[in-house]
């Protein structure tokens, strides 16, 4: 990360082969044992079915975490894509996104936080992420993608 913390990434070998966008030890970012907190936002990209939970790591990076439906924001057992570590840039909305919510987030010993303090939702959730697996498919956007995906259990 850009603050040299040690991350710990999940150990997979990839089965299949491809380019690119972001280096394997970035995406396979070991949730249930990353310490951060922070700033968080939630964003609706258009054309999208789900909504990126953007939390923000440091000046430089943040984690995006994808879900498909509204479970995650009424404190519903429910499961998350990681997307891994993004430039913190990619925090920011592009044309016709929405940004739903503002607050925000605490991850420690598996457990995350998210504190919503500002838009579409309010209250305080927490969940402990548990590993589901790791899916990995070629996609037009990213390229070859190696990603964890977690459920999320309601606490």
């Amino acid at each position: 990360m850009g603050d040299n913390r040690m991350v710990a990434t999940i150990p997979y070998s990839p089965k299949m082969r491809g380019e690119s966008d972001q280096p394997l030890e970035k995406q396979l970012v070991d949730l249930e044992k990353l310490d951060a907190e922070g700033y968080m936002r939630v964003v609706h990209h258009a054309g999208e079915r789900g909504y990126h939970i953007k939390l923000v790591l440091n000046d430089k990076e943040a984690i995006s975490l994808f879900v498909w439906n509204e479970k995650v924001f009424r404190g519903e057992n429910t499961l998350a894509r990681s997307y891994g570590i993004i430039p913190i840039e990619e925090i920011e909305p592009d044309e016709g996104d929405e940004i739903l919510a503002e607050g925000r987030y605490k991850l420690k010993d598996g457990i995350l936080e998210l504190f919503f303090e500002k838009g579409k939702y309010s209250g305080t959730i927490k969940y402990r992420l548990k590993l589901k697996g790791i899916k990995e498919y070629i996609s037009q956007k990213h390229g070859h993608s190696v990603r964890p995906e977690y459920f999320l259990i309601a606490l």
